[in-house]
């Protein structure tokens, strides 16, 4: 929802499909971008080089803005699926279509908002669910 309200606070038009890892999001180096971000949040193998190849694309000042980006989505985003804070009803059913349409109801922490519908029911005897 931000990133679609900030897109057209600037004119410009997201592609909401890059969140889930398919194109460039409609934004400049939104693929490096991307790939960066997938790497340093899933620890992987490529992040030297993701990141080496989002500082040839950005630079070193725009580089550091990405990855703190990165760090704070990546901290808020676990803190809300850990704590079990769900989704406001305002924020619920503003972004209903967007989430059924990128298939977001089938992370583990949509099981934190009521009414959300998930493909599976999230075993949470085990915190590390919430993750997946």
């Amino acid at each position: 929802m931000l990133l679609r309200a900030s897109s057209e606070a600037i004119g410009e038009q997201a592609d909401l499909n890059g969140t889930i890892g398919e194109g460039d999001g409609g934004v400049p180096h939104g693929n490096e971008l991307r790939e960066f971000a997938e790497a340093a949040t899933r620890g992987s193998t490529e992040l030297a080089a993701t990141r080496q190849a989002l500082i040839e694309a950005v630079g070193p000042e725009a580089f550091v803005e990405a990855a703190a980006t990165v760090g704070i989505f990546n901290g808020l985003v676990r803190i809300a699926d850990a704590t079990g804070i769900p989704l406001d009803d305002r924020i619920r059913a503003a972004t209903g279509e967007f989430r059924d349409e990128l298939g977001l109801n089938k992370f583990g922490g949509s099981a934190n908002t009521h009414d959300s519908p998930r493909d599976t029911e999230l075993d949470l005897s085990d915190p590390t669910k919430l993750f997946e």
